[in-house]
């Protein structure tokens, strides 16, 4: 559990990121969001993709503090793939 979390919505970046949800380039100008907070390992923070931010919205007991970068990506295709079936 997070004793400090804040996430905010950057409408255009200064700079390019990668997304820790799905590990895919933020090109600079585009819109994300800023995650921040603290837990037992200190400080950390992130950007995360709209469709990456939109999934945990919808999904909110699936992400913990165990996913690792790029794990949200791989959950959404996975997704994806079950839904075309």
């Amino acid at each position: 559990m997070s004793d400090f979390y804040s996430e905010r919505q950057v409408k255009k970046t200064r700079k390019d990121h990668r997304c820790f949800g799905c590990r895919e380039k933020l090109p600079k100008g585009s819109t994300v969001f800023y995650i921040a907070g603290t837990n037992a390992d200190g400080f950390t923070s992130c950007y995360l993709c709209i469709p990456c931010k939109e999934w945990i919205d919808r999904n909110p007991g699936e992400v913990d503090d165990e996913w690792r970068e790029g794990d949200v990506g791989d959950a959404r295709r996975q997704e994806e793939r079950e839904v075309t079936r």
